[in-house]
């Protein structure tokens, strides 16, 4: 009986510790705070010594910045903080997302300006080549058109709540290399260059 419980207990407790190293769900009525509100900085400051040593330690230290990466589709997210090192800009944010993902998002730009957000993707990137051949268990999709959703709802969601407005000011918009429409041959689905990205068109993905 004492055996019984002990192996409930090792059990639950790496449960726990399992969805700890997760993401989280994303509320369903929650709404961007600013533009500071979803990027926090992680870099600590230490005060009192100002010393030689103590500076040059310091400075051999590059600043991090936590970022939320919201990673899903039709609007159902789970949030992931990850830690980005240097300037915080669209393209470390989505290449931060690659490396939690594993998917290959490399983009030829990906420009903020005029209220809006231009990713322009790169041949080599997933949208074209399909999913990694070994997928992270927790970002495994079953075909190509899961896949390209996830990765465009991921990335627009996401652009959104880094920038921290929900409500029209700022839209994202996908493009091919050559900055042209994004054309996913192998699923028969075009995304126009001249529109703001709002949804994936119609074929739900499975």
């Amino acid at each position: 009986m004492k055996r019984m419980l002990a192996i409930t207990c090792a059990g639950a407790l790496l449960l726990a510790l399992t969805s700890c190293s997760g993401g989280e769900k994303e509320p369903a009525s929650s709404s961007a705070g600013g533009s500071s509100s979803s990027i926090s900085s992680s870099a600590s400051s230490s005060g009192g010594d100002m010393s030689s040593a103590g500076s040059s330690a310091s400075t051999s230290q590059q600043e991090t910045e936590s970022v939320s990466l919201y990673v899903g589709r039709d609007g159902d997210f789970y949030v992931y903080t990850q830690e980005i090192s240097g300037e915080v800009t669209p393209e470390s944010i989505i290449q931060s997302m690659a490396e939690l993902t594993g998917w290959n998002l490399d983009v030829v730009s990906a420009v903020e300006g005029n209220g809006k957000i231009v990713v322009s993707f790169a041949e080599t990137s997933a949208l074209y080549v399909g999913p990694p051949q070994e997928q992270k268990e927790e970002f495994h999709v079953l075909d190509a058109r899961q896949l390209d959703q996830t990765i465009l709802d991921s990335i627009k969601r996401t652009l959104e709540k880094w920038v921290g407005t929900e409500d029209g000011t700022v839209e994202v918009y996908f493009t091919a290399a050559d900055g042209g429409d994004l054309v996913l041959e192998d699923i028969g689905v075009t995304i126009s260059a001249d529109e703001a990205y709002t949804a994936f068109p119609s074929g739900e993905a499975q």
